[in-house]
């Protein structure tokens, strides 16, 4: 005979070497010792977690001369018997390929047949979910009232596509992932078996590769086996498996979390130019990703990877550099492409697309985005408070002001100044300092009619004013409002607090009456009025009565300035 395989040489002959579903192993060995049978069975669970080789041991325990602890004992001679592909006691079917009526009414005919050697007569029914519906009603009368000699085992991997009157007539054993120190060691267990050298972390990344599945484990560990005649390392699985370099790999989420796009497209084209396929590339990227998560949140990461120390602190160094909220949306902007590509005829693209969202979230504007503009901005106040920046602050005004009203302005910009660029807007962030408590030096003048104190006439500097409503907003969880103007311009001109804006998405939070009032709420001892201001930069001047146009539409005619 030639090469068998290793996940056919190395498959289970008893309960006792399966590995990963102790809860079915154990229901399953205790009816074997009390006798109690059960007429149909149903193994659901992910490919490669043992169904099939449960099922056979199950089949030939039944049927054992002298069951040992629940499993066959394989000396006797129905377990002899049993073991020939070609007896009839115990037979299996590819339901996949044989999912006819005609097939089930087959084995109904030949059911009524008494088991030539054995106690019980077998079926073990593969990929079950693939039966046709008159299949299925043809198979459901058999599993109702069996013979007594008959035993039926149905495996699937869709338990969902079952019809549910023939779940009902079943005892249903659910198989389970098996865990990833299970699956290394039995890498290990085989290769010392065979005389194979190999390092801790490369049997880990066998186990890991296998993503549960004892299968895909033991297929990859096929595959590694003979790739090196020397000790089997953790670059030899990476190698043996077509995964992506890591290096390009650490440099690529280096980039990411830096903020770096031209550096991050870069080796995205360098991925590809490898032959990389855009799905293999994401899964990996999201892989790291998941390792760089873990090596920021987690103090024993070096017991959940199971990496060699020089990539454990290539991780560390990674996760210094930025926020689990950044890692967390990037892997969800990762996870959302990789589901989208099957839709997609242009798979680089959609990878771009997704790189350039994961390398600037600050760019995007849900609640995640927001979340990671507010951490980067955090981070810069502590760094103001520690005096690790310093900010120079000054006073600005200009353009018209209308009073009790939200104000857009259209600025025509001088064609030749201006930047070729596909961006249409541009955002500056101001920080500033925390405002302190009044002094008596702070003089005012009380001359409104209400009791207030008129903005543009207090002696308090307009920067420590700003400070004030900007961390007023963020105390009172007014998130939205506090993300734009932390951001903005924001000036003072006749008693009016004039906020600029750069985008219409910007536009739209503030430019609503409950904004405005919930911005004048945050200073409640000035009295002023506010103005917010949309700056759009228009680059070609046959665009310009375009995009006045479009402003209208959106915010009206009446409110709509075009400035010189």
């Amino acid at each position: 005979m030639g090469y068998l395989a290793i996940y056919r040489k190395y498959r289970p002959q008893t309960f006792d070497k399966v590995i990963g579903q102790d809860h079915v192993v154990k229901t399953l060995v205790n009816q074997i010792k009390q006798d109690r049978i059960g007429h149909a069975y149903l193994f659901t669970g992910t490919r490669g977690t043992g169904k099939t080789s449960v099922a056979k041991i199950f089949a030939r325990a039944i049927n054992c001369e002298h069951p040992v602890n629940g499993s066959p004992c394989g000396k006797c001679d129905t377990c002899k018997a049993l073991l020939d592909p070609s007896n009839i006691d115990v037979l299996e079917i590819d339901a996949a390929s044989n999912n006819g009526v005609d097939e089930i009414r087959n084995l109904r005919e030949n059911i009524q047949y008494p088991p030539v050697n054995s106690r019980y007569k077998v079926y073990i029914i593969d990929e079950v979910h693939m039966l046709s519906p008159s299949a299925f009603n043809a198979l459901l009368k058999t599993l109702e009232e069996p013979p007594k000699h008959a035993v039926f085992i149905l495996a699937t991997t869709e338990v969902q596509k079952m019809p549910a009157t023939i779940l009902s007539r079943c005892m249903r054993f659910d198989f389970r992932l098996v865990d990833i120190d299970k699956l290394a060691k039995l890498v290990a267990d085989i290769y010392d078996d065979l005389g194979k050298k190999y390092t801790k972390e490369a049997v880990y990344a066998i186990a890991k590769l296998g993503e549960g599945s004892v299968r895909d484990a033991l297929s990859v560990a096929d595959i590694c086996l003979s790739l090196s005649d020397g000790e089997l390392t953790y670059g030899d699985v990476l190698t043996a498996t077509g995964a992506s370099d890591r290096t390009m790999l650490r440099d690529f989420v280096t980039a990411l979390a830096a903020g770096d796009v031209g550096a991050v497209l870069n080796l995205t084209d360098k991925l590809i130019n490898l032959g990389k396929s855009v799905g293999l590339m994401i899964k990996d990227v999201n892989s790291y990703l998941r390792d760089v998560m873990i090596t920021k949140t987690c103090a024993n990461a070096r017991d959940i990877l199971k990496l060699p120390e020089d990539l454990i602190n290539e991780l560390e160094i990674i996760a210094d550099s930025t926020t689990k909220e950044r890692i967390l949306r990037a892997i969800e902007i990762f996870a959302e492409t990789e589901s989208d590509l099957k839709y997609s005829n242009h798979p680089r693209i959609l990878f771009e697309t997704a790189a350039i969202k994961a390398t600037r979230p600050e760019n995007d504007y849900n609640i995640d985005a927001l979340l990671s503009r507010i951490s980067v901005l955090e981070k810069k106040i502590d760094d103001l408070t520690s005096g690790k920046i310093q900010v120079s602050l000054s006073k600005s005004s200009d353009g018209n002001t209308v009073q009790n009203s939200a104000t857009c302005v259209v600025e025509k910009i001088p064609q030749n100044n201006v930047k070729h660029s596909a961006e249409l807007t541009e955002i500056t962030e101001r920080i500033a300092e925390p405002v302190p408590q009044k002094t008596e030096t702070d003089a005012v003048k009380q001359n409104s009619a209400n009791g207030k104190v008129k903005l543009s006439e207090c002696n308090v500097p307009f920067e420590r004013i700003k400070g004030k409503l900007i961390k007023s907003l963020r105390d009172n969880n007014e998130i939205m409002l506090w993300s734009v103007v932390q951001t903005m311009p924001l000036t003072l001109k006749d008693n009016t607090l004039i906020i600029t804006v750069t985008t219409e998405s910007d536009m739209e939070i503030i430019n609503r009456k409950e904004s405005l009032d919930i911005i004048k709420a945050q200073l409640p001892e000035y009295d002023f009025d506010v103005e917010v201001r949309l700056h759009a930069k228009i680059e070609r001047q046959e665009k310009l009565e375009e995009e006045i146009e479009k402003y209208k539409r959106i915010f009206g005619d009446d409110i709509v300035v075009v400035g010189k």
